[in-house]
């Protein structure tokens, strides 16, 4: 269901590398003016990527035919918040040596002209790269992947940033979309084919209680925090929305549309759901992930979480994590697979993943900790 990578040996407990030299495949040549360089997408989603020279891009997101919400930006509130996180980023990223900890700047989306997206609108982002870690790696490149696990820890930090930012603006807090997206399909409210013919199959797969278990988990996600409140989340933190340099001296996520407020394990078992995805699915030979290059995902998880935690936790590692990120996790494997078979369609691969689903739930989410 998504690419697959190669890997490059790296520590246990990766240190951040120097900035690496760039992989041609992720410098687009000179050109005169603007050019498209990249577009792909599917039915919810089209994303177009052009280049503007001086190493200078944008980011295109347009929905497609299967989005049916706006895309909306931040409140003017949580806008400020981001803002405020992102300059505090840049002030700690140009006091540090090359190769040194530093978060992921926040690319804030802005409403894209009415020439650049068409009636649909869109949300345009600038940033300083064509390709993202969920090109990079598995690539097969040994820089790219450095530069992705490089990448990684600077995400942990920066989801760590927004985390330390309580959710205390007048607005409500806007709702978490992907889970929102898993709930009307647990529920039979977004019968669209291949996702209704998923249902049906998942529903056999996982049986009754563990069918129960993951619409309990989900509606959860959506109730408020407790202890601590509800914090500054990006909402949908992943790969394909981290972009690194091609000079290798920082990394960007694209922020946005899916911001929202709750509990910080979402944000980061988000990101872990996805690199347990990939692994499971190299691991079981399943689509590009398992005919590529082998991948040492569990390094780029570590990278990620040590990114995340602070110097005094790192050794404590799964305990020092957010209450719920393993359930939080495993959501995002289910919603990725019922995306999948929406907006892209059917793939006997699913019914595999449906039986990784299973073995997750049934572990109360435990594999995804385990890098």
């Amino acid at each position: 269901m998504a690419d697959r990578p190669q890997a490059a040996p790296v520590p246990s407990v990766p240190s951040v590398p120097q900035a690496p030299a760039v992989p041609a495949a992720v410098q687009p040549a000179g050109a005169a003016g603007s050019v498209t360089v990249r577009e792909y997408g599917t039915r919810y989603l089209r994303i177009s990527v052009r280049y503007h020279g001086d190493a200078r891009f944008s980011w295109l997101r347009v929905p497609g035919p299967a989005h049916h919400r706006p895309q909306t930006a931040p409140s003017p509130a949580a806008g400020v918040a981001l803002r405020q996180v992102d300059a505090a980023i840049a002030d700690a990223g140009s006091g540090a040596g090359a190769g040194a900890g530093r978060g992921a700047r926040l690319a804030l989306g802005e409403r894209a002209a009415a020439s650049e997206s068409g009636e649909r609108g869109g949300v345009v982002y600038r940033v300083p790269g064509a390709v993202s870690v969920a090109r990079l790696l598995p690539s097969g490149d040994d820089t790219a992947y450095r530069l992705s696990v490089r990448a990684l820890a600077d995400l942990g930090r920066t989801l760590r940033q927004l985390h330390d930012v309580p959710w205390e603006f007048a607005e409500p807090v806007p709702p978490h979309h992907g889970v929102g997206r898993l709930l009307a399909w647990i529920s039979g409210a977004a019968p669209d084919g291949d996702g209704a013919r998923l249902r049906a199959l998942a529903h056999d797969r996982l049986g009754a209680r563990l069918w129960t278990r993951l619409t309990d988990w989900a509606v959860a996600a959506l109730e408020a925090p407790g202890r601590g409140g509800a914090v500054l989340l990006h909402g949908a933190p992943s790969t394909g929305w981290l972009v690194p340099s091609p000079a290798g001296d920082h990394s960007v996520l694209l922020t946005g549309e899916e911001v929202t407020g709750g509990d910080p394990a979402l944000d980061l078992g988000w990101v872990l759901g996805e690199l347990h995805e990939l692994r499971s699915a190299a691991a079981r030979g399943l689509g590009a992930a398992g005919q590529g290059p082998p991948v040492d995902y569990p390094a780029a998880a570590r990278a990620l979480l040590a990114g995340y935690l602070r110097k005094e936790d790192a050794a404590a590692t799964v305990e020092a994590l957010p209450p719920g990120t393993a359930r939080a996790a495993t959501l995002r494997l289910a919603v990725h697979m019922r995306d999948f078979a929406s907006f892209v369609g059917w793939h006997e691969d699913l019914r595999r993943y449906a039986d990784l689903l299973a073995e997750t739930l049934d572990a109360e989410g435990a594999p995804t900790l385990r890098w």
